[in-house]
């Protein structure tokens, strides 16, 4: 059995290891991926154009056939009913999602979830890097700890964008329902194209801030790589 003192060693072989490793890794990310990931999701905003509103429609503003008039006010219970086997899928069927923001969704979202992947990897390595707390010199160590805020900021800012997607999906089975029962009433029809449309804008403005994100940390870090690398000079003492 390995002595106390040999574990303690191993242990912290094992830390220091873990630091190094963390280190390296940021580093990289910060120097090379995020710009990387900048240009990329550059090239993906500059495709999803605005001109393309039109295009994600996919409920059709079908207008149920003519019935001869009855009593009363409403539609036909045989009007209604025709008008619902007019819907997408048909009577009993399934109705599908819109098939164009599923695909932008799925492909947005791994994009969401790997920035907050690398930005926990470099918030981890500038938490290690500040030192213990002492009086005098902070300067460096303040700006550790704004950068640190600002990447778990970011972290937090894109898991509220993951949660976000299955509001879409429940708002608009809720419109599609009313129009499965209210087939006559076109308002439920537009408003699934509205929700469609600003979907559509919100994913788009989701990649562009995502994208954002990637120049700003980029950008920040490199200005102040010197502070929070290194948050104390080891001669500023020697100035009191």
């Amino acid at each position: 059995m390995a002595a106390p003192r040999e574990l303690e060693q191993d242990v912290r072989g094992k830390v220091d290891a873990f630091r190094a490793r963390i280190a390296q890794e940021a580093e990289e990310l910060v120097s090379t991926f995020f710009p990387q990931k900048l240009w990329e999701l550059d090239c993906c905003v500059q495709e999803l154009r605005l001109q393309d509103l039109a295009r994600i429609r996919s409920v059709p503003a079908l207008e149920p056939p003519a019935a001869p008039a009855t009593a009363g006010d409403g539609p036909s219970r045989d009007a209604a009913g025709k008008a619902a086997a007019l819907l997408p899928g048909g009577p009993g069927a399934l109705l599908r999602s819109n098939r164009h923001l599923v695909e932008l969704i799925e492909r947005v979202k791994p994009e969401i979830e790997l920035l907050r992947e690398k930005c926990s990897t470099v918030r981890m390595w500038v938490q290690l890097l500040i030192p213990k707390v002492e009086d005098g010199n902070n300067f460096g160590v303040s700006i550790q700890e704004d950068t640190v805020d600002r990447l778990w900021t970011v972290e937090s800012t894109a898991a509220s964008y993951l949660r976000r997607f299955s509001t879409y999906y429940n708002t608009r089975a809720k419109l599609v329902s009313k129009i499965v029962k209210y087939p006559q009433v076109e308002d439920y029809r537009r408003t699934v194209a509205e929700v469609d449309e600003n979907e559509y804008l919100s994913v788009r403005q989701i990649l562009l801030h995502v994208r954002n994100q990637y120049a700003t940390l980029h950008d920040v870090i490199l200005k102040n790589l010197e502070k929070i690398k290194t948050p104390r000079s080891a001669g500023a003492d020697n100035l009191y």
